[in-house]
């Protein structure tokens, strides 16, 4: 989703921002030294960052009408004291999603100077290697894997690596959980990263027939990219079709965490359970505008083989809406009570019944729902 082009700082920091894509990625790298602009470097700042965001910005006429909104505070002066680099992109931040409400589109500044070309050979295998580095000691952002009382998996995923990385991982979990009667995904901290992973993860909850669960389209309908769930799974196999999931969400889940709910929502594959999510559908990449500037711009949009549309300003509405902090319980209670009229053995009667006591009744303000 993104394409390297900038030195190896900027790009630890841009690259994994971006991977994450989270809504916050506007903000300056934390310890980064910040630099005092002139008059004319903040107007040229403004003109390059408007000049990206007019050429990619995945809805033409959205941009023009940023363009137009930024150009009358312009004129307004409302630029004119600001020196600060960082508080630049913070506040053209704020007026760009002022007009387009997509907490994806951002724009960066850099302390270290963005190269203005391709990077070589090396800059390239440096990068994956510092990529590479960065998936292994976040484990693919797999947070926790556990079985919960009644025989109940649990997976915590606070991100989507790319695929490379995470398909190792997602298979240990996947194994772990295989004998489990329902499982719970927690996406409740997940902030983004690569559709190829969200199939990839969907692979194990479907059949060994490929299932068609997202289509990203480019700017003006360009070019198009199908993802599929595989038909094949490495490992013991798949948790399949028919196992209870449920998928954990909040107003912090965003971009490719609110993408894996929406579609086995659509597809009639999981409860969700929560609260309504970020609404962030666009997927981003960052274009240089300057020395020390990066516009960060939605250039895609998500397009759901069900619903014709996608998550973006809505967010994904969960089935059965509770507050994030009791959404686990929530869900644990739901698959306990999906999972006791079909428990044949006497043990798995009674690990069930004790874990539904232990979790007592249900909140009065959750709102049954689901599928």
């Amino acid at each position: 989703m993104m394409t390297d082009r900038f030195p190896r700082a900027v790009a630890a920091a841009l690259c994994l921002a971006v991977c994450t894509a989270t809504a916050a990625i506007a903000q300056p790298r934390r310890g980064q030294p910040d630099r005092s602009l002139t008059a004319a470097e903040r107007n040229t700042v403004v003109d390059s960052v408007l000049a990206r965001v007019r050429e990619a910005y995945v809805f033409p006429e959205r941009a023009a009408e940023m363009e137009r909104a930024v150009r009358a505070r312009q004129r307004r002066g409302e630029y004119d004291r600001i020196t600060s680099s960082a508080a630049l992109a913070d506040s053209l931040t704020a007026h760009l999603r002022a007009v387009s409400h997509d907490g994806h589109l951002s724009v960066q500044y850099s302390y270290e100077p963005l190269s203005a070309g391709e990077p070589d050979a090396a800059q390239i295998a440096r990068w994956d290697r510092e990529r590479a580095s960065y998936n292994a000691y976040q484990n693919a952002h797999i947070e926790k894997v556990e079985r919960l009382a009644g025989n109940v998996g649990y997976l915590q995923l606070t991100g989507f690596a790319n695929p490379e990385a995470a398909l190792e991982p997602i298979r240990a979990a996947m194994a772990f959980l295989a004998n489990t009667d329902a499982l719970i995904i927690d996406l409740r901290e997940n902030h983004g990263g690569r559709p190829e992973t969200v199939a990839l993860l969907a692979s194990w909850l479907f059949g060994d027939q490929p299932v068609h669960v997202n289509t990203v389209v480019t700017r003006a309908g360009a070019e198009s990219t199908e993802h599929w769930t595989k038909p094949e799974v490495p490992g013991a196999g798949r948790y399949g079709p028919q196992k209870p999931v449920y998928v954990l969400v909040s107003h912090g889940t965003f971009s490719a965490g609110e993408e894996f709910p929406y579609d086995l929502q659509a597809l009639r594959r999981a409860t969700i359970v929560g609260e309504t999510t970020g609404g962030g559908a666009h997927p981003v990449g960052p274009r240089r505008a300057t020395e020390h500037f990066a516009a960060m711009v939605p250039f895609a949009r998500a397009v759901n083989p069900v619903t014709h549309t996608n998550w973006e300003g809505t967010g994904v509405h969960p089935d059965v809406a509770v507050a994030p902090a009791e959404a686990l319980t929530a869900a644990h209670r739901l698959a306990l009570q999906a999972l006791l009229p079909k428990a044949v053995d006497d043990y798995r009667r009674d690990e069930i019944a004790g874990a539904l006591a232990q979790l007592g009744d249900a909140p009065s303000a959750a709102a049954a729902g689901g599928r």
